[in-house]
């Protein structure tokens, strides 16, 4: 962590020390350090003003961006998942801000690089994305059910056994726990395939984006908090970096 300059070291303390971030440090083989910075999406300004120094105090820069072009559904998914963030933040009038993600890509100088861009997304992941947005949208009908069941009473019969049969399926979460490490944990339950394969294309992603890179001494990458574990064990174990212990 010495290696590191006195800017970047101090704002990664920061966001150390922030509920909204978590913060780990990797060595990669040729020995330039890289800072894994997992965030909460949305948070509140004082949070996000520490993300903001943390992505500015690198000139390189790796971010979480799932590819919804490339995928099945993909940019459903998008929706389903960012509407409920969009609304939260109007309805906040500004006080939860967004992601440090948007913030690095929006930096003037430097590079920021989209970790998950490769020339062919995982079969699973595909089906992650058709999944889970089949389930936030048959979550959202049967909320709707409810409501309009005085003037829609065949709305509930229709929607009713297709949310309790997602609703079910969760029970598959449970082995998935256990077994999420695996590349295939997906066939258990879909909703691990985010992550985990996830973890796989960005911590390629990582490599590709050193290698191409070569004249930058450190770089920091930002991703959701629930990606940190998985991506860090695989840059570990497949990637050949070592764990640097921080603070």
């Amino acid at each position: 962590m010495d290696d590191l300059p006195g800017k970047a070291r101090r704002a990664l303390e920061r966001a150390h020390e922030s509920h909204s971030y978590a913060v780990r440090l990797v060595r990669a083989p040729d020995g330039r350090l890289v800072a894994i910075l997992g965030e909460a999406h949305m948070k509140l300004a004082k949070a996000s003003e520490i993300g903001k120094d943390v992505v500015s105090a690198f000139e390189l820069r790796g971010v979480e961006t799932l590819q919804r072009k490339q995928l099945t559904w993909g940019r459903a998914l998008g929706v389903v998942i960012n509407a409920p963030r969009d609304l939260l933040r109007a309805l906040s009038f500004g006080a939860i801000k967004g992601s440090t993600i948007t913030d690095a890509k929006q930096l003037p100088s430097g590079y920021t690089v989209e970790l998950e861009r490769a020339k062919k997304m995982p079969f699973g992941l595909h089906v992650a994305s058709v999944y889970m947005t089949s389930y936030f949208v048959v979550s959202l009908l049967a909320l709707l059910a409810v409501l309009l069941a005085p003037i829609a009473p065949a709305l509930p019969v229709v929607i009713a056994p297709i949310a309790l049969a997602f609703q079910l399926h969760m029970i598959a979460l449970v082995p998935g726990f256990f077994l999420r490490r695996y590349s295939w944990s997906w066939i258990v339950h879909p909703f691990f395939g985010i992550l985990t394969l996830r973890d796989a294309l960005m911590s390629a992603g990582t490599v590709r984006m050193l290698e191409d890179h070569p004249s930058m001494r450190e770089a920091v990458v930002v991703m959701g908090r629930a990606h940190v574990s998985g991506y860090e064990a695989l840059l570990v174990e497949q990637h050949g970096y070592t764990p640097v212990p921080f603070p």
